[in-house]
């Protein structure tokens, strides 16, 4: 933790036991979900209890660990725990209520709310699509895929459905024609050796790997051209943070707070040198060797969002992914989708 919020504690400790040598009691001090309605300089100060929940730890929510890291949230009142599911998607927890955020791609946001699902986007980690593609070294085309099997993660996520464009686009079905893998990054390389995948999404930490390793990049979405042809737009906000639309009707503060956090976090990736950046992050990625290489492709390639908004264009292409992903027939339209109220108001009051 960082010495701003040590010293945030200390300034607490001392004013609590100044409280107490004067005749006070912490004992109705609230704790747990008790505290829900708790906010910054309100109450006796005790922090927001916030649970986030992950699929996984990426690189690409950078913005949202740094303001773990950085102590962002606690500025804001929050005491933020972030959790990696395991079992199931990170939209389950949300609405069960067992965590007020998630992160995770926004087109299963987007089949959620067309089902009348009570969920919403607030804000985006990146603003353009991260992942790149991958033959194997003995696979000449993406035309060669027919009768293959390819690493594309879950059905239903964000790299299936860019897998999936990509061989569509190539002539193929991408329904009939091959066969998905849902690999490990470490798994990877030793399946394309071997040939049981013959080709593979890549998010920037498998692209470092895999070039590394002296594999070709076949669908570069780093460049803009292939980004825009690819996916209709220079945009594609696609690391995303989500939550129960209730809970955010009914806890603006809250979110609002969460919201400035990140956008605080945005800001230092924005603003500091690689270096710092991968101090801040050393904790999160503690066993991501080659983490400076993969925060200096983000950062070269402008992957994290600035400020959190997301644009129309982004939206569109988002929709029109989730829909050759077979997840919604009709597009959803943007307000519906999104309410960017919050990273708009941060970015507004940072000025």
């Amino acid at each position: 933790m960082k010495k701003r919020v040590l010293a945030a504690l200390l300034v607490t400790a001392m004013t609590t036991a100044m409280l107490m040598g004067c005749g006070g009691s912490s004992d109705s001090q609230e704790t747990g979900n008790d505290a829900e309605e708790t906010t910054e300089g309100q109450g006796d100060g005790e922090l927001q209890k916030i649970t986030v929940c992950e699929p996984v730890r990426g690189i690409l929510w950078a913005p949202v660990y740094v303001a773990l890291e950085e102590g962002y949230f606690e500025e804001e009142g929050l005491d933020v725990e972030i959790t990696t599911v395991q079992s199931d998607m990170p939209t389950a927890p949300v609405l069960a209520d067992e965590a007020q955020f998630g992160l995770y791609g926004p087109e299963m946001i987007c089949k959620f709310v067309a089902e009348g699902q009570d969920t919403q986007l607030i804000y985006t980690c990146t603003d353009t699509y991260p992942y790149s593609f991958f033959l194997g070294k003995n696979v000449d085309s993406i035309e060669d895929l027919k009768g293959t099997t390819v690493n594309g993660a879950d059905s239903g996520s964000s790299p299936r459905a860019f897998v999936r464009s990509i061989i569509n686009n190539a002539g193929l079905d991408a329904d009939n024609d091959v066969t998905y893998a849902n690999m490990d990054n470490s798994a990877v390389i030793a399946a394309l050796e071997s040939g049981e995948v013959s080709a593979t999404y890549a998010s920037p930490e498998l692209r470092a790997q895999l070039i590394e390793a002296g594999y070709d990049v076949t669908v570069d979405i780093y460049d803009k051209e292939v980004h825009k042809e690819l996916l209709g737009s220079e945009t594609y906000e696609m690391y995303i943070v989500f939550g129960k639309k209730s809970y955010i009707d009914e806890n603006p503060e809250i979110t609002q707070s969460f919201v400035n956090a990140c956008y605080k976090g945005a800001q230092y990736l924005e603003n500091h040198e690689v270096s710092e950046i991968v101090d801040t992050l050393q904790g999160q990625f503690s066993e991501m060797e080659n983490l400076e290489q993969i925060v200096t492709e983000c950062k070269e390639n402008s992957l994290w969002s600035a400020d959190g908004i997301f644009s129309g264009s982004g939206v569109e292409a988002i929709n029109n992914m989730a829909i050759s992903s077979g997840l919604i027939t009709e597009p959803i339209a943007k307000d519906d989708l999104v309410n960017e109220t919050f990273a708009q108001k941060a970015a507004e009051e940072a000025e």
